[in-house]
């Protein structure tokens, strides 16, 4: 039997696995998340890629239950990351910088998960080194790209918040 995420259409083989996920995903694909993450985590590179994983993973499984600062601090990442070329280490201070900040987030429409090109699987699927970081990032872009209905809202809150 096959389970579709409703975050980002992946269609996988179901695994009759429970995890307990935050995200808006199917148990089979944030497994996919799970072993990118010890990939990432494992890299232990300077520019720490693990956080650009965790915000595309987050951005593109909005919704359903997520928590509205999870979806705004995954994007607000994205934007630092591509926009002014944070890494990941540098994403993570602005993460800390907003948690400093008291503000009612509010809830961000995702867009619909058939706008998505790349998902965690594309990127496992390559060899570990070089070529999948590299896809790594052009997941982090087509994510990004497919939220631009909101990148004006973005860029407006970090500039309100971070002046």
């Amino acid at each position: 039997m096959i389970v579709e995420c409703p975050g980002c259409g992946l269609h996988l083989e179901n695994q009759h696995i429970t995890l307990s996920g935050s995200y808006n995903a199917s148990d089979e694909c944030y497994q996919k998340f799970s072993e990118l993450s010890s990939y990432t985590i494992g890299k232990q590179d300077i520019y720490f890629i693990h956080q650009h994983a965790i915000d595309t993973y987050a951005a593109q499984h909005s919704g359903n239950n997520m928590k509205n600062i999870t979806t705004a601090f995954s994007l607000i990442g994205l934007f630092y990351a591509i926009e002014h070329g944070f890494n990941g280490r540098q994403v993570q201070r602005v993460h800390t910088l907003l948690s400093y900040q008291k503000y009612k987030w509010e809830a961000l429409q995702p867009p619909d998960k058939s706008a998505y090109s790349l998902t965690v699987y594309d990127v496992l699927k390559e060899r570990q080194g070089e070529s999948r970081d590299k896809i790594l990032q052009r997941w982090m872009y087509d994510v990004w790209e497919c939220w631009g209905h909101r990148h004006d809202w973005v860029k407006d809150i970090c500039y309100k918040l971070l002046k």
